[in-house]
Order: structure tokens, then C-alpha cells, then sequence
């Protein structure tokens, strides 16, 4: 996770509200136990823009690097997916998506039960995406 300015920050802040306010879905930040220090974020949230079905909800974590190799990222995203299964009965696939290279992302979204399902080309960006279904 890349330092941001003020501003980016506020963005980023606000991005979260409007999620929270529109799709009652946001990731939620992660902490360090210890000291309480901003490591990053995990949760869920909603695409109106992925272009392979209409607004699919997602799986998704961004940690301090850091913070790697610890299973954050492995009990958050079990966490957003009891989350997505008890409180999103009518979202009939939850998804993730990470660059092709991210192997650790890769990782991590089979270690929760996600199966691959191929790649798509989002924001400029060639990526893959792995899903569950109920």
C-alpha cells in the first residue's frame, strides 16, 4: 500500500462513504493490534463497471507490504465471505480480481475457495478473476 496525499486520501475516504451510503458494502480498514496503525483494507465492494456481468459484488484486500505473508489477507477475505453469504442471499457469485502477476492475491483467493475463471481487460488493465458461487 503506496503513502497518499491529503487529498487522495479524503477521495479514498469518500469513495468508501458513497459505497457504504449506496451498496451497504465497503472494505473495512485494517489495523495493526498492537499500535493501532492504518495497515491497509479489506471487505467488499460493488462494480458497476466490471464488463463481464452487471455489478458483481468483489473480494478485496490491500495491505501495507509489510504486512505480507502474515494471513491478513487470508482471514479478512473469509471474513468478507461469510459476510457476502449471510448478508447478500440474492449475489449468486462473489468475485475477486488482481493483476496476472500477483501470485500472493492469487494465492489467497483459492485459500478461501475462489476457482479461477479467466481474464478480462478493466480499467486499462489486463486482469484474472476468480469467483465462488452459492
Amino acid at each position: 500500500m503506496r503513502a497518499h496525499d491529503l487529498a487522495s486520501t479524503r477521495e479514498q475516504i469518500e469513495w468508501a462513504e458513497s459505497q457504504w451510503a449506496e451498496e451497504r458494502l465497503c472494505q473495512w480498514a485494517a489495523e495493526e493490534l498492537e499500535s493501532g496503525r492504518l495497515i491497509g483494507r479489506i471487505g467488499l465492494q460493488r462494480h458497476h463497471d466490471w464488463p463481464l456481468e452487471r455489478s458483481p459484488v468483489e473480494v478485496g484486500w490491500v495491505l501495507d507490504e509489510r504486512y505480507w505473508g502474515r494471513g491478513l489477507a487470508t482471514e479478512g477475505g473469509r471474513a468478507s465471505l461469510e459476510a457476502w453469504r449471510e448478508h447478500l442471499p440474492a449475489d449468486r457469485r462473489l468475485l475477486s480480481i488482481t493483476d496476472p502477476t500477483n501470485a500472493r492475491s492469487r494465492a489467497v483467493m483459492e485459500r478461501i475457495g475462489l476457482t479461477y475463471r479467466g481474464t478480462a481487460h478493466w480499467h486499462d488493465h489486463d486482469v484474472v478473476w476468480y469467483a465462488v458461487e452459492r
